[in-house]
């Protein structure tokens, strides 16, 4: 795979230079030496959706809760479900 165009001279074994290629680019040279003027940034918002994926939302106490709630058979009552569909209706 050949990649040319970016600003950097190709190198040869541990840090050598090679010489440009015909009609290629010279090496970058004098206050811009070693700056290939790529880069990339990371945005305020990206930062902000990592930081809110590393955190764990789970709550560990109500699910062991419900889960022995469930388990005991006592989860689903006559409240809970009339309470969900007056939430299902609404949203509808």
């Amino acid at each position: 795979m050949k990649i040319s165009g970016t600003g950097i001279p190709p190198v040869s074994g541990p840090g050598n230079a090679l010489p440009p290629e015909k009609g290629g680019r010279s090496p970058v040279t004098g206050d811009n030496a070693g700056l290939s003027g790529d880069g990339v940034e990371i945005s305020a918002v990206s930062r902000g959706l990592a930081a809110l994926s590393a955190m764990n939302d789970v709550r560990e106490e109500l699910v062991t809760q419900i889960l022995a709630q469930l388990d005991a058979g006592e989860y689903l009552d006559s409240d809970k479900l009339q309470a969900a569909v007056l939430k299902m209706l609404n949203g509808l």
